[in-house]
């Protein structure tokens, strides 16, 4: 028979990554309270549009007008990995993001592979989101129908001030007047490693 702390820890990681899980579909249904719920009170998301609390990222979502029709998102989640330490967890999950939207009067379809870096806390006897940073590993943009793109429309294209690993989101996000967020993470970059290196600490007691 497992012993309790087992049962409990088995607990545990079944109530984080439903959080985790649940985000997700939260996220592109546009269950505001429901994602707000995801995070601790003082919860703070880190991703490439915004650096600030979980409050300040819903209600930017919030605030934005529906989708025009025929463009949607989907947020795909991995099973995450999670590793326990008391009262606090660190959760890391791979994350595809499959958008179909209308640049330049052309519809593109854009893939990411994204990582979410989750600092887990139980409050009151509930496991919340105390930080979700995102980790960018690669993105790529297709053209729906290739005949329909102007001779020159990928050269005309201005990425260099992008990181290498989401290019093409920060292109599409500069259609909005939206400017990658300060610090962004890439996979294998410093930013990621200090990730990496705050999570170790949040593990053992030492992070806020």
């Amino acid at each position: 028979m497992p012993d309790d702390s087992l049962i409990q820890s088995l607990f545990n990681e079944r109530e984080i990554a439903a959080v985790v899980n649940g985000w997700g579909f939260a996220r592109d249904q546009g269950d505001w309270e429901r994602l707000r719920a995801c995070y601790h009170e003082d919860g703070e998301m880190h991703i490439m549009w915004t650096a600030d609390s979980a409050d300040a990222f819903v209600e930017r979502l919030k605030a934005r007008p529906p989708m025009p029709p025929g463009e949607h998102q989907k947020h795909q989640v991995g099973s995450p990995d999670i590793r326990l330490a008391g009262g606090r967890a660190v959760s890391e999950a791979h994350i595809s993001l499959f958008s179909r939207l209308l640049i330049d009067e052309i519809w593109f379809d854009f893939t990411a592979w994204i990582r979410f870096y989750d600092l887990f806390e139980r409050r009151a006897g509930a496991w919340r989101i105390a930080k979700r940073s995102a980790i960018y590993e690669k993105d790529r943009m297709d053209p729906l129908n290739p005949s329909e793109v102007p001779a020159g429309y990928f050269e005309g294209m201005d990425l260099s001030g992008y990181p290498e690993a989401c290019k093409f989101m920060c292109y599409r996000h500069s259609k909005n007047n939206r400017s990658p967020a300060p610090g962004l993470a890439t996979a294998g970059s410093a930013a990621e490693a200090a990730l990496r290196a705050e999570g170790e600490r949040w593990l053992t007691g030492l992070a806020k």
